[in-house]
């Protein structure tokens, strides 16, 4: 397919003597949301890592945008983390010396955007999740909620062609995480992003395009492969 823009071809990954990821394939499509799904310890959170580049699997390949991924050079692979991933990871980890709106702002900086253009982007972003009103304090002055949207903001100011996300609702109420679930169907209605998101929740995995379930590291159900239809999410969002 042309519109592939990740795949993990026959993954495997141990840590010392513990398989956590054994031949597991995934392909994504632009503008799809796959809800990666299964018991803690089947493997979901290796997989992202896998994915994302901060991770070299032990074999198999990973390919982003066409080109292979994990053969590149720590630089390289660096910098496309930055152009082309955006990565939500459980707990946020934002900077705790910015504040919300300087890291928001934080990857388009990286990339050279103006600060002011910048900062007109991250605004947009943060009033989409519903924290605007928290730009200016810092990770100690705002709830472990609004850092997390702050986090989800983050990593879709530069429109990225891939969002990875780990557990991304999992500190969130249900409201707020909607708020965060409508944000990825906009990027993948919007912009032709991808999401890949790992949830225990059956609720979040309801907005996705299709689901994939790892069990002790290999995928037991669901579709690893994108259908040849039309990749609309699950679950409808208000307009």
């Amino acid at each position: 397919m042309s519109d592939l823009v990740l795949e993990g071809r026959r993954l495997r990954h141990s840590f010392g003597r513990t398989r956590v990821l054994d031949d597991v394939d995934l392909a994504v499509r632009a503008g799809e949301i796959v809800a990666v799904m299964g018991p803690s310890g089947s493997g979901k959170s290796t997989l992202l890592h896998l994915l994302a580049g901060l991770l070299r699997p032990d074999a198999g390949e990973v390919w982003l945008a066409g080109e292979r991924f994990d053969t590149l050079s720590e630089r390289r692979r660096s910098e496309r983390r930055l152009a082309e991933l955006g990565f939500v990871f459980q707990f946020g980890d934002l900077v705790p010396e910015l504040t919300v709106e300087e890291n928001v702002e934080l990857p388009l900086r990286l990339m050279g955007v103006h600060a002011r253009a910048a900062r007109a982007r991250a605004s947009v972003m943060l009033e989409r999740l519903g924290v605007v009103e928290h730009a200016s304090k810092r990770l100690g002055e705002v709830s472990g909620g609004q850092a997390q949207r702050a986090a989800v903001a983050r990593a879709l100011v530069h429109t990225p062609p891939v969002i990875l996300a780990d557990e991304p609702t999992g500190a969130l109420d249900t409201t707020t995480g909607e708020l965060v679930l409508e944000a990825f169907v906009h990027a993948a209605r919007e912009q032709g992003t991808a999401v890949v998101l790992v949830t225990h929740e059956l609720r979040v995995a309801s907005w996705a395009t299709r689901d994939v379930l790892l069990r002790d590291g290999r995928i037991v159900g669901g579709s690893a492969a994108p259908s040849s239809g039309p990749s609309e999410p699950l679950a409808e969002v208000a307009p």
